[in-house]
């Protein structure tokens, strides 16, 4: 009796395990994300492995404190100085690659070895130079947001950490039906373009979906992730919109960045425009003489005045191409398109769109509903999202921050909304006075 017990007993488990293992095959199919990362996953980024190492970097660079025995002007200098060495290693970066690409060079490994020889040492010294550049920005855009008001005993909250690297890149996906955002990867960097095309076409034609991916400046994790660049003022704007990020994070507005499109939107856009306040005050207190200053007062400024008014006359002419005009009258019509169903027809017109940008020296790979999925989250720049009443988001942003009375009282204020209502009642209430 007892044998048989057990006998049915082992039948009966063996049973439920064979009919758990069936109905969880047909209940719980892999989501579109796990699908989707079957393509993708060879070449996603490991964020907890790079940000356990950029916060051990950070940890071992506040231990030195080297940044501190140098004074505000030598620490300008320092970075000016970093951001020359970047760009000769960009520029012996891309001879590199002429001469490995030039069908004309027999020997390209003895053409080049003197340029290799050259890349070593200097990246070397960028290795040596990058932490205490880190350091140096760390401090100016800390100080910077001190004057602006935004800190708290002229500390920052959370502190201003960043770290560099190469590049970086992520995937985005849209339906074709409409300009969302569904899915947002990140990927490894140095990318190659046959891996980049791979993996998009891969996408499309299995899940029939927009895919691109894209180069991105930075990431908003924590240190924040900043892709190299020689531009001063990309710099310093990018590292400030990734704190933006990280600030918004500890507050309502952050803690909503995924609870709808127009919220990520807002978020992004609220980074954007803290950026530029923020990098226009560290030029201002730190990099006097790399300030920009509007055409009034460049031309006030000039001698050669009427130089600068004929440059000024030719590029208001209507030949002068206006990319962030042409690519929001794109955005208007592709909208209008899908709106009607015209899929097809809507893919037609942005490949049409995307070659006359290119004939006007504007290098775009791809122009699909997820371009402008990605950029339409930056309400700030070109071919962001457009309201009913046609002004686009960036625009009443703007005018926002224009009618508080800082910068600070901007930020305190959106920084403590989560709502969409929550925005379309503060622009009725200061825009409308």
């Amino acid at each position: 009796m007892i044998k048989k017990f057990f006998r049915w007993s082992r039948i009966i488990f063996a049973l439920l395990i064979l009919i758990a293992f069936l109905c969880r095959s047909a209940l719980n199919p892999a989501s579109f994300t796990e699908q989707v990362r079957v393509y993708s996953r060879p070449l996603e980024f490991d964020y907890f492995s790079w940000m356990v190492g950029a916060m051990w970097n950070k940890v071992e660079q506040f231990s030195l404190g080297a940044e501190r025995y140098i004074s505000p002007d030598d620490g300008s200098q320092f970075l000016l100085d970093y951001l020359d060495l970047v760009e000769q290693i960009f520029r012996l970066e891309n001879e590199f690659r002429n001469i490995y690409g030039d069908p004309n060079v027999e020997d390209p490994e003895s053409v080049a070895a003197d340029v290799k020889v050259q890349l070593e040492e200097k990246r070397a010294h960028r290795q040596e130079m990058a932490p205490l550049v880190e350091e140096l920005l760390q401090r100016q855009i800390n100080a910077s947001l001190a004057d602006l008001g935004l800190t708290r005993g002229g500390q920052s909250v959370p502190p201003v950490l960043y770290q560099s690297i190469h590049n970086s890149y992520t995937l985005i996906i849209s339906p074709r039906d409409e300009i969302r955002t569904t899915l947002n990867i990140a990927l490894i960097p140095d990318l190659t373009l046959e891996e980049v095309i791979a993996l998009e076409e891969n996408i499309e034609e299995n899940f029939d979906v927009s895919a691109l991916v894209t180069g991105i400046g930075g990431m908003g994790m924590y240190p924040s992730m900043v892709v190299e660049t020689t531009s001063l003022h990309w710099l310093i704007f990018v590292v400030s919109h990734e704190w933006t990020h990280n600030y918004l994070t500890l507050r309502p507005l952050g803690m909503h960045y995924s609870a709808s499109p127009t919220l990520t939107s807002i978020n992004e856009t609220v980074a954007d425009l803290s950026g530029y306040a923020v990098r226009d005050a560290v030029l201002e207190r730190f990099y006097p003489e790399h300030v920009r200053v509007s055409a009034a007062e460049e031309i006030a400024k000039n001698t050669a005045e009427k130089e600068f008014l004929d440059a000024f006359i030719e590029m208001s002419k209507p030949h002068f191409f206006n990319f962030g005009h042409e690519m929001h009258k794109t955005r208007v019509v592709v909208d209008r398109m899908l709106a009607d169903g015209e899929i097809e027809e809507a893919e037609a017109y942005m490949e049409e769109r995307r070659q006359f940008f290119w004939e006007n020296g504007y290098r775009i790979r791809k122009l699909n509903q997820a371009y402008f999925a990605f950029h339409g989250s930056y309400a700030a720049s070109p071919g962001g999202a457009v309201s009913a009443s046609g002004n686009t988001l960036g625009d009443n942003m703007r005018s926002l921050q224009e009618a508080m009375p800082s910068y600070a009282s901007f930020m305190k204020k959106v920084a403590w909304m989560w709502r969409v209502d929550q925005f379309e009642q503060a622009f009725k209430e200061y825009l409308n006075k």
